[in-house]
């Protein structure tokens, strides 16, 4: 497994291990039995599928917008470099025309 694919994993299994246990909480009453009532398989059912839904609506959202971040940096990177290239140009300037004097 490369370092991407190992990180990833890692996403899954904290996202998971979130879920399953915002889910138990929310949805476990007692524990007077070893079996999962109805109630509560239906509860953690729809607690789960609510955040498999959010999770992706939100990946929709960050993939739309992830592309027009990444170009936002760019140019800003860019203009930051233009602006150091100049800033570099002017001090080098300064003295050849202090010397001259």
């Amino acid at each position: 497994m490369d370092l991407a694919q190992i990180r990833n994993f890692k996403d899954f299994l904290l996202l998971y291990n979130q879920i399953s246990d915002t889910c138990f909480r929310r949805c476990t009453n007692t524990f007077n039995s070893r079996d999962i009532s109805l109630d509560e398989e239906a509860c953690i059912s729809n607690c789960v599928q609510k955040h498999i839904n959010a999770n992706h609506k939100i990946m929709e959202v960050y993939v739309q917008v992830q592309p027009i971040l990444v170009n936002k940096r760019i140019k800003e990177m860019n203009a930051a470099a233009e602006a150091q290239q100049q800033q570099l140009q002017q001090d080098t300037q300064v003295p050849e025309t202090s010397q001259s004097l």
